[in-house]
């Protein structure tokens, strides 16, 4: 993923910053930040980290070589969990304080069948506490602290074509760092204290940036690394501040015989014409920087461990499950919504059809006004005109005429000469019950016996015959049917 990488370099004299920018598959140094240290150290620093401290995604940050130890050596396995719990050990002989009050770590640089080599690096607790707090009260909390000597050997990534053997030296205000490469590997790595031009010794001269003490520590500095003499014209590298290389690379070649190859003057990879001035100066910076982009093939150490272990990525994670928790409650939220703004839509359909089915209900049967199952009541009659259907066009007698025949033959078996009025005809499986007026019970006497002699009926009862107010005779009659008579279909 891509980020902003802001590497600082907080030194006694100054503080320096290296910004790289990566991608998918590259990276870009896009600027680099220098203050002298003057007054308070800790309010211009606060001032300085304020300024440039939101630069990156991710800090790191280097100690100074004095508030570092390391040593290079070998050990005769090969076991990483071995390792871990040895090199400590091997580092105690050369501090005057415990393990328990020290941050240990190593970087191999090389594994054969004998065994490891080792860089192992330590730094008091308090100091590494010190810089810590110094940092979080600044904003910006490291995700990796280095020792900036190893760091600077990082910016050698940058030159094009390295010799297989060759020195290499990181001239600062303070201190000078020298490692040695043999066959491409890091042999030993060094560092010696220096006084920078303005400072005066106890003379009250000033001291030269290139005196002969810091060629001569050099000069034996690397005949002890290397074991011998170092071959004639061998490469010699330099980083640092242009100054002060002015004032080392001759007396350097003069008193080596090393080919001094400034940083500051050569084209480096990924960065343009000239670059290379501010990438020699800021080298513990801009090293350390490198290790982040390509940690595989850098050195390095990282006293974030133990109780200093750097929790980002943890606190990340949990701002990422907040994160995940909080979207699956939104989703939780926007899905109930849309189920109940469904539900309402459904009800509001609901009510539609249930308006329409009353309209409807209502022009069907408007006497029966509301009534609270509509479906229901209208199925019932439904039901209830389908059997009067069927009374009416299934009923038939042994002679296969439907009910209509028995109607037409109830209407003439009344005489001619007779007035009759049916109000009411009514008929079931088993019978047809009328309910008429006529002029006289002689006329009654004469309906029923015409009934009674069409074949149709068993039986022919007269009941209630009584004066009717309206004038002539009231009366009601039952004419059963035939018991032969069945439903058309239905076998006898």
């Amino acid at each position: 993923m891509p980020q902003r990488i802001l590497s600082l370099e907080i030194g006694d004299a100054d503080l320096r910053a290296a910004v790289v920018q990566t991608s998918f598959r590259d990276y870009k140094v896009e600027g680099f930040f220098h203050e002298a240290l003057s007054g308070d150290p800790e309010a211009q620093l606060k001032s300085f980290l304020a300024a440039h401290g939101q630069a990156g995604d991710t800090v790191l940050s280097v100690l100074p070589g004095d508030r570092v130890t390391w040593r290079t050596f070998f050990l005769p396995f090969r076991d990483q969990k071995k390792l871990a719990q040895t090199v400590p050990f091997e580092l105690e002989n050369s501090v005057p304080f415990g393990l328990d009050e020290v941050v240990v770590d190593f970087q191999v640089l090389a594994r054969d069948r004998a065994g490891t080599t080792v860089l192992a690096a330590l730094v008091q607790k308090q100091d590494l506490e010190r810089h810590l707090e110094l940092l979080q009260r600044g904003g910006v909390d490291p995700k990796i602290v280095d020792a900036g000597p190893i760091a600077a050997l990082n910016v050698l990534s940058l030159v094009p074509e390295l010799p297989p053997s060759f020195a290499f030296l990181d001239v600062g205000p303070r201190a000078v760092t020298i490692a040695l490469y043999r066959a491409g590997a890091l042999v030993g790595l060094r560092s010696l204290g220096r006084q920078p031009a303005a400072e005066a010794n106890g003379n009250g001269a000033a001291v030269a940036v290139g005196d002969d003490a810091v060629v001569a520590g050099v000069r034996w500095t690397l005949l002890a690394l290397n074991g011998a003499p170092l071959d004639e014209d061998v490469a010699c590298y330099a980083a640092g501040d242009a100054a002060a290389l002015d004032g080392l690379s001759a007396p350097l070649t003069a008193a080596l015989g090393v080919q001094v190859r400034r940083l500051d003057r050569l084209p480096l990879r990924t960065l343009p014409p000239g670059g290379g001035a501010q990438a020699s100066a800021f080298s513990a910076s801009l090293g350390l920087a490198l290790r982040e982009v390509v940690p595989t093939a850098a050195l390095g150490v990282n006293f974030r461990k133990g109780e200093f272990t750097f929790h980002r990525g943890q606190e990340a994670l949990r701002r990422g499950l907040r994160t995940v928790a909080l979207l699956g409650l939104v989703v939780l939220v926007l899905t109930v919504l849309d189920m109940f703004v469904k539900h309402r839509a459904l009800q509001q359909q609901a009510a539609a059809l249930d308006a329409q089915i009353q309209t409807v209900f209502a022009a069907t049967l408007p006497d029966l006004g509301r009534v609270p199952n509509p479906k229901g009541v209208l199925q019932a009659e439904a039901e209830a005109l389908r059997q009067r259907v069927v009374l009416v066009s299934d009923i038939v007698p042994v002679s296969t005429s439907t009910s209509i025949d028995i109607l037409r033959a109830a209407a003439n078996a009344v005489p001619n000469k007779i007035r009759i009025d049916c109000e009411e005809w009514t008929m079931d499986p088993d019978a047809v019950r009328v309910r008429c007026n006529t002029e006289t019970y002689d006329a009654v006497d004469a309906v029923k016996d015409g009934l009674r002699a069409t074949g149709f009926f068993s039986d022919v009862e007269v009941k209630d015959a009584k004066t009717s107010p309206k004038g002539g005779i009231d009366f009601r009659m039952t004419l059963k049917l035939e018991k032969n008579v069945r439903s058309r279909g239905e076998k006898p």
